[in-house]
């Protein structure tokens, strides 16, 4: 019994320290550019909604209007995304300020209307079809708007601007671990109890 225990609990162990181990290749060569969808629904589903993630530079992005959960679909909007030191009107990525200077500056992302040509290029759709379909050159932000507002780049699509903390990951092998852990204190106690 305690071999069989002590394989269960090596197992759980190595499954909890090699979770790392599983996470996506960081990017390497090539160029690349951030990507932010907000109200609207990806079409692959590796692209999320309100995420900002990294793809090739040139890569096709295709998103479809969502009207069931935001109501009427009016446009897109595509926005230009560049990361600034607070106080500073240089980018960050400019060299104008040192690294180590960067580090010390609170930096904010700051928006301008997307140029279509430059920034990016529409292979399928238009601005105003429900799906649309783009050529990324640039760290964009592309938002859905609905029922005559336009969407801020800025704010999370989910966001209720209420005092509850999100949840900051799933925690489902913590839970896991700690129940099995339970489980096997409980079968060693049992035992103990048992066996006198």
């Amino acid at each position: 019994m305690k071999k069989i225990i002590a394989l269960v609990l090596s197992v759980v162990l190595i499954c909890c320290c090699s979770v790392t181990a599983f996470a996506a290749e960081s990017p390497t060569a090539g160029s690349k550019v951030t990507v932010t969808i907000r109200k609207a629904d990806s079409v692959a589903p590796t692209e999320k909604v309100d995420i900002k993630y990294t793809v090739d530079k040139g890569a096709v992005i295709s998103v479809k209007a969502d009207e069931a959960k935001y109501g009427k679909f009016d446009s897109w909007s595509i926005y230009k995304a560049t990361e600034v030191a607070d106080g500073v009107s240089a980018p960050v990525k400019s060299g104008v300020i040192t690294l180590n200077a960067a580090r010390n500056l609170a930096t904010k992302i700051t928006t301008t209307t997307a140029v279509e040509g430059t920034d990016y290029e529409i292979v399928s759709g238009s601005l105003t079809a429900k799906e649309l379909t783009v050529k990324v050159n640039t760290d964009v932000i592309i938002c859905g708007n609905y029922k005559g507002v336009i969407t801020n780049p800025l704010t999370n699509s989910t966001a209720d601007n209420s005092a509850v903390a999100p949840q900051t990951g799933d925690m489902t092998v913590l839970y896991a671990t700690i129940i099995m852990l339970a489980v096997v204190a409980f079968g060693f106690g049992v035992k103990k109890v048992y066996c006198k």
